[in-house]
Parts: structure tokens; C-alpha cells; sequence
């Protein structure tokens, strides 16, 4: 799983160093399953639960994505960042990291954006008021 994650945020760019360390710390599976499932629950309420004609408008449903995407974002960076710290500190190195916890976070936030995206057309057409969000 650590390999499939891998090759979806190596697709966008590969940090040298850093992500060879986030793969040998296997932090891809654990970001990576934050990034699919986080949106695809939150959607779903969304969707089935929430299912209001107050919010079936596409500005609502991107703003609920900007804050998925937000929220990727930060767990991400903390993730990453937390554990990349420890790995160094461990070993008494200096991180050699500062702007890749930023580079990967954005790609981690534009593939929660594609999943959301992939998720809302996959599950909108069983709602019955947000079934034309955001589209």
C-alpha cells in the first residue's frame, strides 16, 4: 500500500531525500488514507445526511471541499513533519527539509481535491436535493 500511495504523490514530483525517507517511514499509507477516506466520509454525510436544498449549491460544496483540502493539507504537513523530526532527532542529524513538508502537503491537498471531485460525481445522483452539486 505504501507503494501505491507512493507512486500517486511521486507523480506530481519527486523530492529527493525526502521521499525516500517519508517511503521508509511508511508515512505514505497513513497520509495517503487520510487523503481518500477523510473526503469520501465528510461527502458522503454531505450528500445523504446533510441532503439539503439549502446547501445544493456549488459554492457550498467548495467550500466544504477547500476545507477537506485544508484539512489534508494540515495532516500532511504534521504528519510528516512530526515524524521526519523525530527520525532526525534520533540519530542527533539536522532535518534536512523545509520547503518538501510544504511541496508534498500541496500535492496531498490537490489529490484530495481529485478524490472529492471523483467521489461527489460517483455518489450525487442518489441524493435527493444535492444531486445537481456541484454540477
Amino acid at each position: 500500500m505504501n507503494d501505491f500511495f507512493a507512486n500517486w504523490y511521486e507523480l506530481i514530483d519527486y523530492f529527493p531525500g525526502f521521499s525516500d525517507d517519508m517511503y521508509n517511514q511508511n508515512l505514505y499509507i497513513t497520509i495517503g488514507l487520510c487523503m481518500v477516506l477523510i473526503p469520501i466520509g465528510i461527502l458522503t454525510i454531505y450528500y445523504y445526511v446533510v441532503d439539503s436544498v439549502k446547501f445544493n449549491k456549488g459554492w457550498y460544496w467548495l467550500i466544504l471541499v477547500l476545507i477537506l483540502c485544508a484539512t489534508n493539507f494540515g495532516i500532511a504537513y504534521g504528519i510528516s513533519y512530526n515524524e521526519l523530526s523525530y527520525l532526525y532527532e534520533q540519530q542527533n542529524k539536522v532535518m534536512p527539509y523545509s520547503t518538501e513538508f510544504v511541496g508534498f502537503s500541496f500535492i496531498n491537498a490537490f489529490w484530495t481535491f481529485v478524490v472529492s471531485f471523483v467521489w461527489s460525481m460517483m455518489i450525487k445522483w442518489k441524493s435527493k436535493n444535492c444531486r445537481r452539486t456541484p454540477f
